[in-house]
């Protein structure tokens, strides 16, 4: 049995495309709703969390966008200058130091800098403790980079450590190391759509992952699901009637809609099977909506399935989807 909310480091990850995003908003909301202080982390390049929450654009300072729940957008250029301000303690000093021309040049081609800082920044707000000890935030995810990238951004730490024999900047890569191979603090989530590319990535993510970087996972998301409308044998009643002579009007249309959702479902659950196979981990379901736009009440929605899944797996009980998810 595990508990999601039990985490204090939540990072979420998966091939890009498949709701990394709305799913680290989704946990961020169902965390908040049970009291506990959460900071949701940006560190992609197209900000869309204020979109979400219908908040103002996002800055590297976090803010309320739900009650419990704040929000940041950090790039790796603000990292490195709140990361310098603090070990110099000298904002001036950083200007003469770090915009130097010749100095950004270097740090641009130093590899993995940027990744370090970003997971330095993340670091920092989950060691982050008020004047009397307690911690700032219950609960810092972070809406980690997709696949290929994030694999890399979790083994940086570890590769500076491996390369630099001392100075602060080894001790904090060791620092974040510990953070990210600490099963008490940490769970990496994996997020996927139900679909052919998406499944294969997540299950070599996950072989690597677990087996070469040694790191904490949490659940498989199985992202946009559609659910059944039809049991098996409303699917057959349904083809039967298509064998009647139609007139090509709304009930034909109807109809072909139908198939085309039962089609839909039987492809899903095939590989959902797979997941269920070779993937050994607690499963979250997240229903298809259909939706022009992700808005809060999605976001809220989606939140609603997370907290009671997770919370019945936490049980060790069965869980399924509240609702269908169309409307």
């Amino acid at each position: 049995m595990f508990d999601l909310f039990e985490k204090r480091f939540i990072l979420n990850t998966g091939k890009g495309g498949v709701g990394k995003t709305t799913i680290s908003a989704a946990i961020a909301l169902a965390a908040a709703r049970r009291g506990k202080r959460v900071l949701l982390m940006d560190m992609s390049s197209k900000e869309r969390f204020s979109r979400m929450f219908g908040s103002v654009p996002l800055t590297s300072t976090p803010r309320e966008v739900e009650e419990n729940l704040f929000a940041l957008r950090i790039t790796s250029q603000e990292a490195l200058e709140e990361y310098a301000i603090i070990k110099l303690r000298l904002k001036t000093l950083y200007k003469a130091v770090f915009e130097n021309r010749f100095i950004r040049t270097f740090l641009r081609v130093i590899p993995g800098l940027n990744e370090l800082t970003l997971l330095g920044k993340a670091w920092h707000e989950e060691q982050a403790r008020h004047l009397s000890g307690r911690p700032v935030w219950d609960m810092v995810i972070v809406d980690a980079p997709a696949t290929g990238h994030g694999i890399f951004f979790l083994q940086i730490p570890d590769v500076i450590s491996s390369m630099i024999s001392s100075g602060p900047m080894v001790q904090e890569a060791r620092q974040i190391s510990a953070l990210i191979h600490d099963a008490s603090r940490t769970a990496i989530n994996l997020v996927t759509l139900v679909e052919e590319m998406p499944v294969n990535e997540t299950i070599e993510l996950k072989q690597r992952l677990q087996e070469d970087l040694k790191v904490p996972l949490g659940f498989v998301v199985a992202n946009a699901v559609y659910p059944a409308l039809f049991d098996e044998d409303e699917a057959l009643l349904r083809e039967a009637r298509r064998q009647w002579p139609g007139d090509g009007g709304d009930v034909d249309r109807m109809l072909d809609a139908a198939g085309f959702r039962h089609k839909r479902v039987q492809l899903q659950r095939s590989y959902l099977e797979r997941i269920d196979r070779e993937l050994t981990l607690p499963k979250v379901h997240i229903p298809y909506y259909f939706t022009e736009r992700f808005n809060f009440m999605t976001i809220s929605k989606i939140a609603d399935q997370i907290e009671h899944q997770a919370s019945a797996h936490a049980r060790g009980e069965p869980a399924s989807l509240l609702e269908e998810g169309s409307r």
